[in-house]
């Protein structure tokens, strides 16, 4: 009886002890230290220090794990194991210094690192008292749509960075202050060749590529491309902008060049994805929405542009590819975002960024859904080619737009999309 009870009682001891250690272990590889011992990303302990989670009124601190790891009782260890092996093999056998650590920021990356059953533990509640009306909509809309939808998806930087809440962005209507060149006429089109377009009322221009008709026996006998005008690049936010500061519904004043034609309504969100405006490319408009562009250029330059045909597109990319490498036209295949015209030297016909860059639209409908072609920053380069297609998701590019009715002009869930606009070229057509 008394070596049964002294085996009792060591038993018991041990299991304390062996409870005790774990706990201990358990605690310390959920330190913040710890994580950071792995983690070398040189921004990620700074950026945590200037977000919300770390810098708030409450003075609650919430560490690595907190978002990292699932609740304990929703699979938190099983969580941390497996994440503990892939750390320590990444700290053994990978060079940190050629993460793309851009990529590992983005929302499809964040999804699969931050646990959203975690975001709830801490925020269980979804509607209180000094929450916007814009985030009132936004948590109704997840409510209705939880199976489909993750808390990052509009707090992408709550846990590393600045939170920039998803919400209406009245302010990216506004347009940019005007430097001393203001364009008073468009360009005139007096023979067929490249030119540059001017926007009046903008210190706005762009250069316009000369595209010479011929037969396309790629496609069947009897198709022709004629004469046609193409950008040298995608549209930029810049042109993009002062359109938008032109057309917008909110207050806007009536000017008589545009006239009849009612402009988007504000953004939900920041559509430049905080890369960049100027010359990079806009993105984030939906299909109308560019048709709509082309509609307002038009009549401020008294011509007739448009989004260009599948077969325009592609028989441009095939000039302006023969005979070189399609890498070559690529600055941002491992950057994950958009990037300047000036990073690229100009193909042979004269354009850039016709592939890898963002994808771009055509006018062509299938099935409901738009011909989007070139390929983006997403992509690899052997997918890119000439004939590379696909099609936008119209619905799910709009998962997260919380409005009713969902914006007919901003994409809540696509940033790689953007256009370039063509102007066939007609002999008799003359700018007034």
């Amino acid at each position: 009886m008394k070596k049964s009870v002294t085996l009792l009682l060591m038993i018991i001891s041990i299991l304390t002890l062996l409870s005790f250690l774990f706990k201990k272990v358990d605690d310390y590889t959920s330190s913040n230290h710890y994580c950071n011992s792995c983690h070398v990303h040189d921004h990620a302990h700074s950026s945590w220090m200037q977000s919300v989670h770390y810098y708030n009124s409450s003075k609650e601190e919430s560490s690595c794990v907190d978002c990292h790891l699932p609740p304990k009782g929703h699979g938190y260890y099983k969580a941390k194991i497996h994440a503990g092996y892939r750390d320590i093999h990444a700290f053994l056998f990978k060079n940190s210094t050629e993460y793309n650590w851009h990529k590992k920021s983005q929302i499809e990356a964040a999804k699969s690192h931050t646990f959203k059953q975690s975001c709830l533990s801490c925020h269980d509640k979804l509607f209180p008292i000094d929450l916007s009306q814009d985030g009132e909509l936004a948590h109704w809309h997840y409510l209705q749509h939880q199976d489909e939808m993750h808390c990052v998806q509009c707090h992408i930087n709550v846990g590393h960075g600045a939170d920039a809440k998803a919400s209406r962005n009245f302010l990216f209507l506004q347009a940019k202050e005007l430097i001393d060149t203001i364009y008073e006429t468009p360009a005139t089109i007096d023979r067929f060749e490249s030119f540059t377009e001017r926007i009046p009322q903008s210190d706005i221009s762009f250069k316009m590529i000369a595209v010479k008709d011929s037969p396309l026996k790629d496609y069947n006998q009897d198709a022709i491309v004629s004469d046609f005008f193409i950008a040298e690049i995608e549209t930029s936010w810049e042109m993009y902008q002062q359109f938008l500061s032109e057309t917008e519904s909110e207050g806007r004043k009536e000017n008589e060049m545009i006239d009849g034609i009612s402009g988007a309504t504000p953004p939900w969100g920041n559509p430049d994805q905080g890369w960049g405006l100027g010359q990079r490319p806009a993105i984030t408009m939906t299909h109308y929405a560019a048709s709509v562009f082309c509609q307002w250029l038009s009549n401020k330059t008294n011509k007739s542009y448009r989004l260009p045909t599948e077969l325009e597109w592609e028989h441009v990319a095939k000039l302006a590819i023969k005979n070189i490498a399609i890498s070559d036209q690529i600055a941002n295949t491992n950057q994950n975002k958009t990037t300047l015209p000036d990073e690229i030297v100009p193909d042979n016909l004269g354009l850039k960024h016709l592939f890898g860059n963002v994808k771009e639209f055509c006018s062509n409908n299938v099935r409901g859904e738009y011909i989007i072609k070139g390929g983006s920053f997403k992509n690899r380069l052997e997918e890119l080619s000439p004939e590379w297609r696909k099609t936008t998701h119209h619905s799910k590019w709009l998962k997260t737009d919380p409005q009713i009715p969902k914006s007919i002009w901003w994409y809540s869930d696509c940033n790689d999309v953007g256009f370039r606009v063509v102007l066939s070229y007609q002999p008799e057509q003359r700018s007034r």
